[in-house]
Formats: C-alpha cells, sequence, structure tokens
C-alpha cells in the first residue's frame, strides 16, 4: 500500500481513533483498584475482538488479569508478541487543570489554557494540540495505536505481513508481580520471533526513537540507628549522636563530588557498548543544553559526557529521606533514627543481588554492623554503628543487540517513514521488567509513543495528537513489513 493512502485513511479516521482513546482514558485504571483493573480489562477485551483479534483474558492471583490476543495472518509469516499495560498510577487531584478521567484538549503547550471537550469536526492536526488524562500517555495511547493500525490494514483488505500476539499487562506499575508466573505456566502462547514493548516516551529531541534496551532496577532502604529514643537537643547535644547526621555521613562515602559511584567494583560488571552501538548514540541530538535551561540546572553532576551515554551507565539515586521533625512539627531534638531510599539503575552485565551485596561491603568497610531488623538496646550498646539495610525491587536490565536481523528489521521500518529523522537508543534511562521477556529467548525492542514532556505519573498527563498519528503511522507500517532471517 502507498504511504499516502493509508495516511490519508488515518487522517479520516482520526477523529474515530480519538473518541476511542478518550473514552478508554475516562475509565479510571489506579492499579491499586482492583475493581477498576478488571473494568478497563473488560473494555480492553472488546476493543480487541472488535478488530477481530482472537482473545482471553488470564486470570492472576492479585485479581488483575492479563489480557493475551492473537492475530495470525499466515502460518507461514514470523510473529511478532507486542507487549503493553493498561493500568495506571493514583490520581492526586491537587495540580490537575481539569479532571484526570475526564480528557480536554488544549491547543497550545500551556496547560492553563482553556480545555475542550473532544469534537469530532476539530482539526487536530493543525496547531498543538494534546489532550489531557490519566494514562493517556502511560500507556493507553499505545494500545489504541495498535488497534487503530489493524483498523487501516482491514479497510484496505489487507493482510499483515506478520503474525501478531498481544499481552497487555494490569499491574504493570507495580512491578508485574504476576507476568513471570504467567510466562512460565503458558510457554506455547509466546512463541515468537521478536518482542515489541510498546510504551514510555520519545527521546527529549522529539524524534520518532527506537529504544534497544531498558535498565534494570535495584531499590534499598538505609536506617541508622543510634539509640533508643530521641533526645533533647539542649540536653545532650555533643553527647548524643545524631543518626540523620549519620546517615548523611554514609550516604556521601557512596558517590564523589564528580557523581561517580564510589561502591568498590561498582561499574566491573557492565557490559560495554560495541562500536555500532557507540555510532548511533553519537548521532542522537545534543540536548543538554535545552535540559539544563529548562530545569534550572546550572551544570550536570557528572560533566563530559551526553545524557544518553550517561543513560548506558549505572546510577546510584537517593530518592528521598526521612529524619527528625521540620517546619510546624519541627522540635529541638536530636533524631536517634533515621532513613534513606535508595534507587540503583542497572545496565546490562550487572546482576541486582551482586550489586546488593557490593553496597553491603562498602557500609560493612565502613565499620558499620548491618542488620535486617529495628536493633534492641543491648545491639545498640554492642555494636558501633548499625544500619538497617532492606533491599526491595530488584531486576536485571535487558538490551538487544543493535546488529542483531530483530533490530535492523524495526530499525527498517521507521526508516520507511521518516527516512534518518529518528533515534536509535541503545538503553533507554526508564526501567521495566523485560528481562523476564528475554528469559525466552527472544529478543526485545521498544516502542515508545509518548512525547517526553508528557507529564508521565504526574498531575496534567497529556499526549501531543501528532505523536499519537505518528504512533498509529508507526504499528501499520510494522504490521505491512515482513520479518525475515
Amino acid at each position: 500500500m502507498e504511504m499516502i493512502q493509508w495516511e490519508n485513511q488515518m487522517k479520516e479516521n482520526l477523529s474515530l481513533y480519538l473518541k476511542e482513546l478518550i473514552d478508554f482514558v475516562k475509565v479510571p485504571n489506579n492499579v491499586f483498584n482492583i475493581e477498576q483493573i478488571v473494568e478497563n480489562s473488560q473494555v480492553l477485551l472488546k476493543l480487541m475482538e472488535k478488530r477481530g483479534v482472537k482473545v482471553e483474558e488470564i486470570p492472576t492471583k492479585t485479581g488483575r488479569p492479563l489480557i493475551y490476543g492473537e492475530y495470525i495472518s499466515d502460518p507461514f509469516n514470523k510473529t511478532i508478541l507486542i507487549y503493553g499495560h493498561y493500568d495506571g498510577v493514583p490520581v492526586e487531584e491537587k495540580g490537575w487543570k481539569s479532571g484526570p478521567y475526564e480528557p480536554v484538549f488544549r491547543n497550545s503547550t500551556n496547560v492553563d489554557s482553556a480545555g475542550y471537550l473532544f469534537n469530532e469536526n476539530e482539526d487536530y492536526l493543525n496547531g498543538e494540540w494534546r489532550v489531557y488524562g490519566r494514562s493517556i500517555a502511560d500507556s493507553k495511547n499505545a494500545i489504541v495505536a495498535i488497534l487503530s493500525g489493524l483498523d487501516i490494514l482491514k479497510e484496505k483488505g489487507i493482510k499483515p505481513s506478520v503474525n501478531l500476539k498481544f499481552l497487555f499487562d494490569g499491574e504493570e506499575e507495580v512491578e508485574s508481580p504476576s507476568l513471570g508466573e504467567c510466562l512460565r505456566k503458558h510457554p506455547e502462547k509466546w512463541r515468537a520471533d521478536l518482542i515489541i514493548s510498546a510504551s514510555g516516551e520519545v527521546h527529549q529531541s522529539g524524534l520518532p526513537t527506537v529504544e534497544l534496551g531498558v535498565r534494570g532496577m535495584l531499590q534499598l532502604d538505609l536506617t541508622t540507628f543510634t539509640g533508643v529514643t530521641d533526645l533533647h537537643s539542649g540536653h545532650f547535644g555533643s553527647f548524643a549522636p545524631n543518626a540523620v547526621l549519620d546517615l548523611s555521613y554514609l550516604l556521601s562515602s557512596m558517590k564523589d563530588r564528580f557523581g561517580r559511584v564510589s561502591v568498590e567494583g561498582f561499574y566491573d560488571e557492565v557490559m560495554e557498548l560495541s562500536e555500532s552501538e557507540l555510532v548511533v548514540l553519537e548521532r542522537i541530538p545534543s540536548i543538554e543544553g535545552d535540559l539544563c535551561r529548562n530545569f534550572g540546572i546550572l551544570e550536570p553532576e557528572m560533566k563530559g559526557m551526553s545524557l544518553q551515554r550517561l543513560i548506558n551507565l549505572p546510577t546510584l539515586n537517593i530518592r528521598g529521606m526521612s529524619g527528625g521533625f521540620i517546619g510546624e512539627e519541627a522540635r529541638n531534638i536530636i533524631p536517634s533514627s533515621a532513613t534513606a531510599e535508595l534507587d540503583i539503575r542497572l545496565v546490562k552485565g550487572m546482576d541486582p543481588d551482586t550489586t546488593f551485596e557490593k553496597v553491603k561491603q562498602h557500609v560493612r568497610g565502613l565499620g558499620w554492623s548491618i542488620l535486617e531488623h529495628e536493633p534492641s538496646r543491648d545491639e545498640l550498646l554492642r555494636c558501633n554503628k548499625v544500619v538497617r539495610m532492606t533491599k526491595k525491587a530488584a531486576f536485571p536490565a535487558t538490551r538487544t543487540e543493535l546488529d542483531s536481523p530483530e533490530a535492523k528489521y524495526v530499525v527498517n521500518v521507521l526508516q520507511q517513514i521518516f527516512a534518518d529523522s529518528m533515534v536509535v537508543m541503545p538503553t533507554e534511562g526508564g526501567s521495566l521488567p523485560l528481562y523476564l521477556f528475554e528469559r525466552l529467548g527472544v529478543p526485545v525492542v521498544c516502542l515508545p509513543t509518548s512525547n517526553y514532556d508528557c507529564n508521565q505519573h504526574t498531575n496534567n498527563e497529556n499526549l501531543r495528537i501528532d505523536h499519537f498519528t505518528r504512533a498509529i503511522k508507526i504499528f501499520t507500517t510494522l504490521f505491512m513489513t515482513h520479518l525475515k532471517d
């Protein structure tokens, strides 16, 4: 099919696709509300059945179903499995300029500008149109774009050049606790030649993006203890040790002043990028200056490397601290305990358990006694320094080699539409449990669809309409392109 033919068709039917998207967004999908997730699953089943997809609801122990579907065009064709999710994070009403489940359109990047309800006669491709609502960007837009691509081929009487399987997750926002067991219990369903992860944000340049990997995750909590109770700072100042100060010393020991992690062996397992991957990194537009201006950052923490190069390195981030009291609750006390939560982004080659042990060894090397529980008075008297360490989420990174046939196929699909006006990223900055698919022995490639400034997970989440139509083009072309050995 000529590009212009289906592109015109997409423009003609855009109001239908948008209507379907906003109706989907109107269904609340808080991942912690099982009834909402079940209601969303039923809506999704109907959307897939409407396209002739053979669908199945896979129950989970948590009550949040996985939705599986097949669209087999020819048994001799290669098969692509598309993974996405339909759940969303909870809503905090404060800060939203319109109802999070009442989508509105704005023809401006200014969130304070007037919001309009959907109008099927409006030209949403003219101007700066965005639609606002929870999960519009993360990631219901990708699901509707995929199904719209099937609509385009069906209306033209064209069968996809690949067999398609779909797996839509109802608990991705809580680390997909049921996904691993599901993949193990139903191995026959997941036989495929390529897995596409359809979610996420494109590169900050706004260009269409292919991501060949995602970072892994290690989350841990550190709590320092200096006594069994808080003490008055006047009566016991300079006598009682301060847990917040101890924690600060411990945390500052983990990174040097140039942003490099000081934990011994932290970088030893990092799998280096290939020459071809380094080449595509060099081609990614430089946006560091704009980001610094937009975010009010004087200079990056690690200077001398592009953001994209840094994304291919592991990080150690302190995502929050607590100890003592401030503000209206402030009091003159010496805190006896303090807690910090850390997230460590892992890259290909790093094992979460090994990395956790390296962090523990670093802490022990500074003279700390590590416990897995709150210390007793006797333990505090017996040990010089006491810290509780708790490991939380932990999973490895994934990365498909750029020179693999599967990666080349996806890159070629986007090149058919955009030529060289696109970005190829060896690794994206975020973390997804795609290692579960990699264990199946199937290459995984990510196709993000949302604008980088979509406000994912926060108020005024939004989707640029031109990114939505672009996603439809990408998936339609993907379905029309043969995957070869």
